[in-house]
């Protein structure tokens, strides 16, 4: 991998000067974490064209990226900003702009990366921001590289800054960036961007929020861990809906089926309770419901119990659904009165799941968490060039996390992180290899 270059891409016209220093953490983006949260989208060569030809493609992608990036960065201004220190409550709007790195893989095709899994797993970490962002600061709210093959195929990895956006945020500004840059294919486009709405305008940020060093303790830890991927593909998530399926849900949906099976598989050799967290967003879910450009962290934690003895995944996803209606009627339905009730509800529910984590800790559970990304829209970013023929992410390092996201042809792929040991009972269930392929193993 050669680096080529590394810019600043800053926003085409600066911030307004009553935007300047304004944008607030809501109490949400208090609580979470400032990680960088990697996205990588690859896309092929245009057409079997000679290497100068490929060499004159890619540089018009990143003329097309940079132009475009620099006038969503207009209307995005706080992703062209930086962090301040960690007791601060909003970000410093400067017009600093965003790191945007070219680079270069030599002697190997993009096609050679898609058709061996594994090695892409490996290679994965430079097509981001290098050493997994340790050369970068955290202050950044947002990183950008693009990689090129001497096949025409490039890669573009996009790492946001959790702390003011979560992915349904990551989503929004990657739409709207693609269709942006569209723009330049079809002179005649009018499309306008809607206007950004911080969250923070409906949940101010408050001096008593939870802590979250709670949660960097619990996923620190000594024991030796492996990361798996595995593949559901259709016709398999078809036989699990059908298994997943009761009087009690009658249409259960590809994230139940999914999610169900892992954790089945997970507590198949502990007769301990299981607690499961899950990720959910709340745009929706309020009344009135919030749209897309409703900006910053606005999801729930909703959970799901079973006892040792509950092995039917029908069983399971009842415990899903109940865990989000429980989310729905103890914290959900008060986000939709006066604003301190609001408040109100989110630190409770951030405290319940410190205390769910201090469980954990403790070994009184098995606690996991699992996280879906999908249905969201990333195999629809196009830049001008076509939509993408892979979109991955770089697999959390967090004990017992797991992330569910699209594969192309309609199936999931799921990233676990387990110890070693743990690892070693998953991988003999029958039952999980029976519906799954084992894509990727590797240690961390």
């Amino acid at each position: 991998m050669e680096l080529i270059s590394q810019e600043f891409i800053k926003p085409i016209s600066p911030t307004p000067n009553h935007l300047i220093k304004s944008f607030e953490y809501s109490i949400c983006d208090q609580f979470a974490l400032s990680d960088h949260i990697p996205i990588l989208l690859y896309y092929p060569a245009l057409s079997d064209d000679n290497q100068q030809e490929s060499k004159a493609i890619n540089s018009s992608r990143l003329k097309r990226l940079k132009k475009s990036l620099s006038e969503i960065l207009a209307h995005y201004y706080p992703l062209a900003g930086r962090l301040r220190s960690n007791n601060s409550t909003c970000v410093d709007c400067n017009d600093e702009g965003v790191p945007f790195l070219e680079a270069f893989l030599h002697n190997q095709l993009l096609e050679d990366i898609l058709n061996n899994p594994h090695e892409n797993y490996k290679t994965a970490k430079s097509f981001v921001p290098p050493a997994s962002f340790e050369s970068f600061s955290s202050s950044f709210l947002l990183l950008v590289q693009v990689t090129s093959f001497e096949c025409g195929g490039t890669v573009v990895g996009v790492a946001p800054n959790h702390k003011i956006l979560d992915m349904p945020s990551v989503i929004t500004f990657l739409t709207d960036w693609a269709t942006l840059a569209r723009q330049d294919d079809d002179p005649n486009s009018n499309f306008m961007l809607p206007q950004l709405v911080p969250l923070a305008k409906f949940f101010p940020p408050r001096d008593n929020v939870p802590s979250v060093s709670i949660i960097a303790e619990a996923s620190l830890t000594k024991e030796p861990c492996r990361i798996n991927i595995y593949v559901f593909n259709p016709s398999s998530i078809a036989n699990l809906k059908i298994k997943a399926t009761s009087e009690n849900i009658t249409t259960p949906s590809r994230v139940d089926a999914v999610t169900s099976i892992v954790w089945k598989c997970l507590t198949a050799y502990s007769n301990r309770p299981s607690v499961l967290t899950y990720t959910v967003n709340l745009r929706k879910r309020v009344t009135p419901p919030m749209h897309a450009h409703h900006i910053g962290n606005f999801i729930g934690f909703a959970e799901a119990s079973k006892q040792g003895s509950e092995k039917d995944m029908a069983d399971m996803v009842v415990s899903l659904r109940k865990g989000l209606s429980e989310l729905e009627n103890k914290y959900v339905k008060r986000l939709n009165g006066n604003q301190d009730e609001a408040i109100e509800s989110i630190q409770e529910m951030l405290r319940d799941l410190i205390s769910l984590i201090a469980a954990g800790i403790k070994n009184d559970v098995d606690l996991y968490h699992f996280t879906s990304w999908c249905g969201f829209p990333f195999y629809d970013v196009d830049f001008g060039w076509g939509k993408p023929i892979l979109f991955s992410s770089i697999p959390s390092k967090l004990k017992n996390v797991m992330t569910l996201i699209d594969t192309k042809d309609g199936g999931v792929k799921v990233y676990i992180c387990l110890s070693e040991e743990d690892m070693k009972m998953l991988e003999k269930n029958t039952e999980l290899l029976t519906y799954a392929t084992l894509e990727a193993s590797f240690p961390i």
